[in-house]
Formats: C-alpha cells, sequence, structure tokens
C-alpha cells in the first residue's frame, strides 16, 4: 500500500544498537545529525546497558529488538541453539544448518525471543520493531516461532528485507545472498504475520560498498513512493567486536557518509519524509502483513 503523500517515506535504521560502546556512540551521532531515525538493540550484549541509558536521552529515536542468535549466550537453556563447548549461540553457518536440518526447537526460539524482549522493556524501552542480527528472524524452523511470539507480545512492525533484485542501484553488488534474503523475507507476508511492514527495504547492497557514499546518495535520489526502510550500521569500532563480528572499519565510513553534508541535504531537503516505525501505522505508509 502506498503512502498517503507522494513524499517517499524514510525509515533510517541502525543495527547493532549494543553490540559496543563505540557503535552506541555512532548511532546517537547520527541521531543527533538527522541522519537516523531508528535502530534496532541487541539484549545481552556489552554495551546494552549503554544504549539503553542513550536511548532515553534520544526521545524521537525509535527502538526495536535485533532479535540474536548467532552472538554471545542465550537468556534462556536453549541447548538447540548453543554451542555445547562454549555454551554460546552458533555461528551462522552452524545455526543454519541446524535449522534446515530440523533440529531447532522451537519451544527454545519462542522462549529466548520473548525472553530478550523482556530484557529490552525491562530497561524502559517501547519496542516499536522487531529484525534480526544476521537476519535469522527468516530461517525455516525459526521464522514461525518469532512469529508467534511478535504476534503473542504485540510487536507492531517486522523487518521485511525484501530488496530489489534488479533495477536497484548497484543491484550487481552481493547478488546470491540478496537474492536468498529476498526469497526467504517473502514468507513474512505469506505465513500471516500479525505485524506491519515496510513497503520497501534497501540496505544489503550497501554493505561494505567501497564508495558507499556515492550509492547511499544515488539511492536516496531514487526512493519509490510508500515507506522504505534503508538499513544500515554506522559505528565507532577500534578494536574487535563481540562474536568477533567482522564488519569493524567499514562502520565508520558508513558513520561519515550518513552525516555528511550532502547526504543531510538531501534528506532534510522535503523529498523525503524521515519516520520511524513508531510512526508509520497512523501515518498511514505501510503495508499490513
Amino acid at each position: 500500500m502506498a503512502g498517503t503523500t507522494d513524499v517517499p517515506a524514510l525509515i533510517i535504521n541502525a543495527d547493532d544498537f549494543g553490540l559496543s560502546e563505540g557503535i552506541n556512540r555512532g548511532i546517537i551521532e547520527g541521531f543527533r545529525a538527522g541522519a537516523i531515525t531508528s535502530t534496532s538493540v541487541m539484549v545481552g550484549m556489552p554495551a546494552f546497558g549503554d544504549a539503553v541509558r542513550l536511548a532515553h536521552d534520544a526521545e524521537t529515536l525509535g527502538v526495536g529488538l535485533h532479535f540474536t542468535l548467532t552472538a554471545g549466550k542465550p537468556l534462556t537453556r536453549a541447548s538447540s541453539l548453543i554451542d555445547d563447548r562454549t555454551g554460546n549461540f552458533l555461528r551462522v553457518p552452524a545455526l543454519v544448518g541446524r535449522a534446515l536440518a530440523g533440529h531447532v526447537r522451537s519451544r527454545e526460539v519462542e522462549d529466548e525471543c520473548a525472553a530478550q524482549i523482556a530484557v529490552a522493556r525491562a530497561g524502559g524501552l517501547h519496542l516499536t520493531h522487531l529484525d534480526s542480527h544476521h537476519h535469522i528472524h527468516l530461517l525455516p524452523g525459526i521464522r514461525a516461532a518469532v512469529r508467534r511470539v511478535v504476534d503473542a507480545e504485540r510487536i507492531p512492525a517486522v523487518r521485511r528485507p525484501a530488496e530489489r533484485i534488479i533495477g536497484v542501484i548497484g543491484w550487481r553488488r552481493r547478488l546470491p545472498e540478496r537474492v536468498l534474503i529476498g526469497t526467504l523475507a517473502r514468507y513474512v507476508n505469506r505465513t500471516g504475520w500479525g505485524a506491519n511492514t515496510s513497503d520497501h527495504f534497501v540496505g544489503s547492497v550497501l554493505l561494505g560498498a567501497r564508495h558507499f557514499h556515492s550509492l547511499l546518495l544515488r539511492i536516496l535520489h531514487s526512493l519509490a513512493s510508500g515507506t522504505t526502510e534503508l538499513m544500515v550500521h554506522p559505528g565507532y569500532v577500534p578494536g574487535p567486536l563481540p562474536g568477533n563480528d567482522s564488519y569493524t572499519t567499514q562502520r565508520e565510513i558508513e558513520l561519515q557518509a550518513l552525516t555528511s553534508s550532502d547526504v543531510l541535504a538531501r534528506l532534510h531537503s522535503g523529498a523525503i519524509r524521515l519516520v520511524n516505525y513508531g510512526h508509520i501505522r497512523d501515518a498511514g505508509c505501510v503495508t499490513g502483513a
């Protein structure tokens, strides 16, 4: 469903809030500059408490849950989701393999998702949406359990990362990965999720892009009508990240681009309506899933 105005609406969501204090600082810097409208928080990460404190001082910043099953330790007993040797969540390839083989227990996914929501809310956060680290909420063997929790906990919106494959700026980048994610994302609607989604999504095509700044500007000049979620990963990373996250120096490149004068000028030119997931239900610019 298109929005109520011809001006495209844009959610600029910064992932990984709470992963480290440097990432938190970058996200808030982007928010203060007017380049970020939304973020998603990782419960159980080292800088979660810092993220909660910063979020309370950023009243108009939408905050969702970045549901995590591939970094850190679970909040619940989740034997089908962890590496028995370390007690940590499985790495992505191992989790995918276990999920596809039917060896992930749905009840454990539900319990962990509900626990992460509960901890975020206990910190005083009013969750506007749910997305997930490495898009794991899309995986067969996991997505149905997440959907049940989203419905039960009345999470109003969920990320549907169905990025256009052909015709989007830089469409050749990360093509196999984007095709796979887009295929899985279609099930967010087909399985009857009770949450809203954005009309469009873009972000995977930008991950690690050598010319991030110029690609971002081109995307901002070509937004479709309705609401688009732009997924970004800004931050400062002076050292190793939890879970051996390999997306490090690229985060500062993203932050510099987002807060550059030409990007900010485009964002605040009147040609784009900046929103977050907390606004879209009233704004009428999101599809029902």
